[in-house]
């Protein structure tokens, strides 16, 4: 089942505040996937340095109490 709401190059931002009242980094959806336990996942990139990488749920993603599409 894919996701009709993330799509690659989707950027989104966490919620929770940050020190000094700066913006949270954003995180670049690389692509999603279902793993094998059929929970749909998204592989995201850290805008300023790619290479730092997470892999979440979508579910997580999405939740506006966690994090905001930028």
């Amino acid at each position: 089942m894919a996701s009709t709401t993330l799509r690659p190059g989707n950027r989104y931002r966490e919620t929770m505040a940050q020190r000094f009242g700066r913006p949270a980094p954003e995180w670049i959806v690389e692509g999603t996937f279902v793993g094998n336990d059929g929970i749909e996942y998204a592989r995201i990139a850290l805008a300023a340095d790619p290479s730092h990488r997470k892999t979440l749920s979508v579910a997580v993603l999405t939740d506006r109490r966690r994090f905001a599409a930028v």
